[in-house]
């Protein structure tokens, strides 16, 4: 082989080597950004306090990662601290989560949001707030969770109104729900997972609003990609500080990643806020002035089990691509036997699922399934066997408890359509009271719109829906079968 072909060789070795050490370091390294505000409304209400903001930890497991953004806090010894979501890495145990966040302490309390992947993995999500294995939430939460909520602070005298909503990337937010009975002319701040939020927090006179999601970009050169082949609309808001009005809004990078399992020229990051009351005239009390005070780099270190963790892209592509399934062709998708099944079903807060004794139609027992209010409480059934083609109908056992007939929804789909109308199949029912057998013909399966037939073969989704109730539902189904 010519020369030539050994130095390009070599010179490629050397620049991969490069690169995974640019990619490892940016992955592992925490920079502790320190950001002083100056504005009347905040800075009386946080005057000469320390704010700290953790956003998108993606946590799988307890690493040397997690000790150190909890040694910096430590260092730090904020007086708040606002988590603004997604805490869970992919189909996770909420476990080591959990363990984190219980050992974030501040002198005026700890305060969070929901993110997308806590919607993502829903089932082990209630723990956030429940006491586990219960209904109940939990009495002395750390940290305390606002959904779609607010809490009154008072510090020093002073007061504060701390808004919180749940994820906007998955549409449940409700920010006037949150911004319901505020004080005016109290400071306020919102705490929101994505920045898409910021428009409507400008319209309504929110002071500062903190948000995450974006990773800023995780990858350099997002900011450019996106201007041209727009990919989601937060990414309009990458990463720092954005003012529309008299409403500032800060997007923190976050500290974890997603979709790839490292980042590369845009590192982690812990965000601290100091505040202090501005002495300019009256007719600038909206007026911000921020200047970063300093910037601490934290490299995490160098250990196996991180560096595998950064190169994973096999795991990362699993956890995507390849989806829950059932392997068993029996035509049962629920019989609700055993409490593996419950795992299967799309737990949310103030949704509940349990295995009943009461109105069983097969084996011992059946599910008892508790909706809360809303627009579509209901359930979305995991990991169904996917092949519904050589069976005739579906059926399912439905109790209705009520004395009057009760509306439900089942919805069917050949593909993730997400929130798609045309390419699935939607039937409305009534229940009557008392005991009802759902049978839905397989052939009459197709398209809303076009009237395709499903791909039997295919089935990718099954929910059961109650629609629009304005109180608490509680339904029993049972034996939930392809014939």
């Amino acid at each position: 082989m010519s020369k030539k072909f050994y130095v390009t060789t070599f010179i490629t070795i050397i620049f991969i080597f490069f690169l995974m050490g640019k990619i490892y370091y940016d992955t592992n390294t925490i920079e502790v950004q320190q950001y002083k505000i100056k504005n009347n409304t905040t800075g009386k209400a946080l005057s000469g306090l320390k704010v700290a903001h953790l956003s998108d930890l993606h946590i799988r497991k307890s690493t040397i990662r997690e000790n150190k953004i909890l040694a910096i806090l430590d260092q730090e010894k904020p007086d708040l601290i606002f988590l603004t979501g997604d805490y869970i890495k992919g189909d996770g145990s909420y476990g080591p989560v959990r363990s984190f966040l219980s050992q974030l302490k501040a002198p005026w309390g700890v305060f969070a949001v929901m993110g997308n992947t806590e919607y993502y993995n829903e089932n082990g999500s209630c723990v956030l707030c429940h006491k586990e294995g219960t209904r109940q939430l939990k009495e002395n939460p750390n940290p305390i969770f606002l959904r779609n909520s607010q809490a009154a602070l008072k510090i020093k005298g002073k007061e504060l109104t701390l808004l919180g909503v749940d994820d906007p990337v998955n549409q449940r937010a409700n920010l006037r729900q949150a911004f319901q009975n505020k004080p005016y002319p109290v400071s306020s701040i919102l705490l929101a997972h994505s920045p898409e939020i910021f428009p409507d927090a400008s319209d309504l006179g929110i002071d500062l609003v903190l948000t995450g999601h974006t990773h800023g970009g995780q990858i350099w050169g997002i900011q450019y990609l996106n201007k041209v082949f727009p990919l989601e609309p937060a990414l309009e808001f990458l990463n720092g500080f954005f003012q529309k009005g008299k409403t500032l809004m800060y997007v923190n990078r976050g500290i974890g990643t997603s979709f790839l399992p490292f980042r590369l020229g845009v590192k982690p990051e812990i965000t601290f806020f100091n505040f202090w009351s501005s002495d300019s005239s009256p007719d600038q009390l909206d007026h911000f002035r921020v200047s970063n005070s300093s910037t601490q780099t934290v490299f995490t270190g160098l250990t196996l089990g991180s560096f595998l963790e950064t190169f994973n892209f096999f795991s990362a592509l699993k956890r995507r691509l390849v989806p829950k399934r059932v392997v068993d062709n029996s035509g049962i998708l629920f019989d609700f036997e055993s409490l593996e099944e419950l795992t299967r079903l799309n737990w949310e807060c103030h949704k509940w699922f349990e295995l009943s004794r009461e109105h069983v139609t097969s084996g011992k027992f059946s599910l008892k399934a508790s909706f809360p209010p809303g627009q579509y409480p209901g359930i979305d059934f995991e990991g169904i066997q996917p092949d519904w083609s050589p069976y005739g109908s579906l059926t399912m056992d439905v109790f209705n408890p009520y004395k009057e007939r009760l509306g439900v929804h089942i919805r069917i789909d050949d593909h993730k359509s997400e929130w798609e109308y045309a390419n699935r199949f939607d039937l409305d029912l009534a229940l009557q009271p008392g005991p009802n057998t759902i049978s839905i013909p397989i052939n009459s399966i197709k398209t809303n719109l076009h009237h395709r037939p499903l791909n039997l073969a295919k089935i990718e989704r099954l929910i059961f829906f109650v629609p629009n109730k304005l109180k608490p539902i509680d339904l029993y189904l049972d034996n939930i079968r392809l014939n």
